[in-house]
């Protein structure tokens, strides 16, 4: 608004408007600063409705019909409840960072790497970390098949498996090393809030690994069990004489469990220092490299050999 002056009555109207416009600023403010102050208060007290009303009275874009909103699924209210447990049980209503680290992290992406290994891809994201995909096409480039007939397929799994825990241990130990790097916290498997560590964070990796071991180990079994199983064969004869019956079986020789715990036990012993080590140093392909494993050559030669039954299948 712009003041004109009048002859000398100028002065008179402009100290007028002036103090009329002070006037009104002074009582805007004590208004607004009464209801700043109410909503606060407000808030303190837990009404929340309260102040959500006071936002859509003065916020456009709060007002009905105009805000956004979100549908949070079961699964997210059951996470944002575990972190907000978390924090209650800390004492404290922030950190200073907040990782998606967890031991469910750990092993999607674990198997992740060996899918993508396979020419497979178990999940569209990685979790825990951001690794490289450079990384792992070249891992991936080292185990590529160049015979019709694949063979010692055990064998080779049990590099892949190998091959991934390097890269993830790795991707742990630069993490770590890292003089920059923030202080992280994570929600534990029990639901409290823990300060993130490189032993942690290790620890999660050796379970993932023991948790695919486990799962193979189960499956060489009853993939063994599947190969050696035979129908029973029944024959009859009713010429004259009394029916008889006549039962083919076979006996695959081995023990309940036996297959199962010697694949595990070849599993685990894989991760040896000398193992990863050998792994590393390898330039060429990988498939065939024979690691240490702590079994014997028969009963490698046998899980090798109930791995390529079903890898050479047509399908």
């Amino acid at each position: 608004m712009a003041i004109t002056g009048i002859g000398s009555n100028y002065n008179v109207y402009e100290s007028t408007y002036v103090a009329q416009k002070n006037e009104a600023a002074k009582k805007a403010e004590t208004k607004e600063t009464a209801t700043q102050t109410g909503v606060t208060a407000n808030i303190e007290n837990g009404k929340v409705s309260d102040y959500y009303s006071y936002l859509q009275k003065n916020y456009d874009c709060m007002s009905k019909g105009k805000s956004d909103t979100a549908v949070i699924s079961e699964e997210g209210r059951k996470a944002l409840q575990n972190r907000r447990s978390a924090f209650a049980k800390t004492g404290t209503t922030e950190v200073r960072r907040l990782s998606s680290v967890s031991s469910f992290g750990y092993c999607n992406d674990y198997e992740k790497i060996l899918s993508e290994l396979s020419n497979g891809c178990a999940s569209d994201e990685f979790v825990t970390e951001n690794y490289s995909q450079g990384k792992v096409d070249a891992l991936k480039s080292k185990f590529e098949f160049q015979d019709e007939v694949k063979t010692d397929n055990f064998d080779c799994h049990v590099n892949k498996m190998v091959s991934a825990y390097n890269l993830m241990k790795d991707a742990i130990e630069d993490k770590y090393a890292n003089p920059d790097r923030e202080l992280e916290y994570y929600v534990a498997d029990d639901g409290s809030m823990q300060e993130l560590t490189k032993e942690k964070e290790l620890e999660m990796l050796d379970k993932a690994y023991e948790q695919h071991s486990i799962f193979m180990a189960a499956s060489t079994e009853i993939w063994a069990d599947l190969r050696d199983f035979q129908p029973q064969i029944t024959y009859s004869s009713n010429a004259g004489q009394a029916a008889t019956n006549e039962i083919q079986t076979f006996q695959a020789g081995y023990k309940k469990n036996e297959i199962k715990n010697q694949a595990y036990q070849a599993f685990m012993s894989a991760i040896s220092d000398e193992n990863r080590n050998m792994l590393l140093q390898e330039q060429g392909n990988l498939n065939h490299l024979k690691l240490n494993l702590s079994i014997s050559s028969s009963a490698r030669t046998q899980i090798n050999s109930i791995w390529d039954y079903y890898a050479n299948q047509k399908h």
